[in-house]
């Protein structure tokens, strides 16, 4: 078995409307300059390494609007992955349905902005499934990639997608640069 077959695509995600209302929320946000982590889970700025700019969306915030956003998220890939955890025969699906998601966080890519290839998984924060939620289609380049030996696995730009694939170190992948427009996408984790 390839280790393409454990990457599972979901189109039309969410409801188009909310979908909308999303975009429209967030474009109105202050973004802040996206980290990276270290091995042992610290936060730093490397512009060599990642180029975008992240906003936060949190349950336990103080704007009820970001708490709307967060929870709807969490509920809504949280369908998902249950989806993919029985696909896979992954175990327990009850625990991961809502408990098991963290840090949703909308990235913003302008243009040149990218995120050389990474993993997800490290020691301080054992993330087990990753999950981007691709918002818009409306820029060129920014494809989310895989790559394995000499295999490059560019998954098409399409709105309202949603991509979950395992967090570990088979899995390195890479936003591509975004050479037109911008990119809006959610990115959130399984632990």
């Amino acid at each position: 078995m390839h280790l393409k077959n454990f990457i599972q695509i979901y189109d039309n995600a969410i409801n188009i409307k909310s979908l909308s209302q999303l975009i429209r929320f967030v474009n109105n946000k202050k973004f802040e300059v996206a980290e990276i982590l270290g091995a042992s889970g610290e936060g730093r700025v490397d512009r060599d390494v990642r180029r975008t700019e992240s906003y936060y969306l949190n349950h336990n915030y103080n704007s009820l609007s970001n708490v709307h956003w967060s929870n709807f998220l969490r509920w809504n890939l949280g369908k998902y992955l249950r989806e993919y955890m029985m696909k896979h025969n992954l175990g327990n699906t009850d625990k991961i349905f809502l408990d098991g998601i963290s840090d949703v966080t909308v990235l913003k890519y302008e243009k040149t902005g990218f995120y050389k290839y990474h993993t997800d998984h490290c020691k301080k924060i054992p993330r087990t499934l990753s999950m981007i939620l691709l918002l818009n289609n409306d820029y060129e380049g920014g494809n989310l990639s895989f790559r394995w030996n000499e295999e490059e696995y560019k998954i098409e730009t399409k709105a309202n997608r949603l991509i979950i694939w395992p967090s570990n170190f088979m899995y390195p992948h890479s936003v591509l640069p975004v050479t037109k427009g911008r990119r809006y996408s959610v990115v959130a984790w399984a632990v």
